[in-house]
């Protein structure tokens, strides 16, 4: 297959396991807190990331990828996701999917400034179309807010989570795509070197027998989802430019809609018809964005 091709499945295929894995996400989030949802993620996946990385054989890694993949771990598996699930929990995973499709804008901006990969002016126009997503899903929520947080706290923290995952995306890139780094030992390093910083967080690690079963179980079901994820977008990044490659992958608000319609009894959400209005603009503004760059 040809390796652009091959970049783009690879991408596609982390938008797919993100969607997924919102939904587990907001599962969990019934009666486990952000934070413990991060931990659960983090200690479930690290294993699985060097398992696979170690199977493949010695790793190809310079001092300086080796450090803007740590880097990349801290601004990512620290910062970014923990906003964005408090998003997930404070306004539901269809809103917060929508509320973070803009990542795409902002990785096309950072790739054009600190890359010199090119931009097109007419990408404004499927900027509007995801802008405009994110307004609607702003102002009707697709689930109701736990752990008494506020849906006004829950917008802001994935608008915010949507920046980290643009620089987080160009650290990637630069280091797998620029210095030829392998991304499978790229993903294990990040998630690895974010886990110290969340424990502290978090004052140690629970008990998983003090945890509620059912949830603790959608969890670390999310967390060997998301790992996934996170394979496919660390090797898609390889492959194809940030631009290309954050522009499929953020196609995963409407395959978020999907998996939280099927699990929506378990969630406490319920989209509605806005909601897919919402996620149909977003991917269409997406696509464009594609199309155009």
């Amino acid at each position: 297959m040809d390796a652009e091709l091959l970049g783009y499945t690879f991408a596609l295929m982390a938008g797919l396991f993100f969607g997924l894995s919102d939904a587990l996400v907001r599962a969990a989030a019934v009666r486990l807190k952000p934070m413990q949802n991060l931990l659960i993620s983090l200690l479930v996946g690290s294993p699985l990331l060097w398992i696979v990385a170690v199977s493949r054989g010695p790793p190809v890694m310079t001092m300086k990828a080796l450090l803007l993949y740590v880097i990349a771990g801290l601004l990512n598996f620290v910062i970014g996701r923990l906003l964005f699930y408090y998003s997930i929990t404070y306004t539901g995973a269809t809103t917060a999917s929508i509320v973070t499709s803009p990542t795409v804008i902002v990785s096309a901006l950072l790739a054009w400034i600190l890359l010199g990969e090119e931009l097109s002016l007419l990408q404004l126009l499927g900027i509007i179309l995801v802008v405009l997503a994110v307004y609607l899903v702003s102002h009707t929520p697709s689930g109701e807010a736990l752990h008494g947080g506020k849906t006004s706290i829950g917008i802001l923290a994935g608008l915010a989570s949507t920046v980290v995952f643009a620089m987080t995306a160009v650290l990637v890139r630069s280091a797998s795509g620029y210095m030829n780094a392998d991304p499978i030992y790229g993903v294990a390093i990040s998630y690895t070197s974010a886990i110290p910083i969340v424990v502290l967080l978090n004052k140690g690690i629970p008990d998983p027998r003090s945890l509620p079963r059912k949830h603790f179980y959608y969890m670390t079901l999310a967390a060997v989802v998301v790992a996934f994820a996170q394979l496919s977008r660390y090797y898609a990044l390889h492959l194809v430019t940030v631009a290309g490659a954050a522009v499929i992958i953020s196609l995963f608000p409407f395959f978020t809609l999907l998996f939280t319609l099927a699990l929506s009894h378990e969630l406490k959400e319920k989209p509605q018809v806005i909601h897919l209005l919402a996620s149909v603009l977003a991917v269409v503004g997406i696509i464009l964005v594609n199309y155009i760059g």
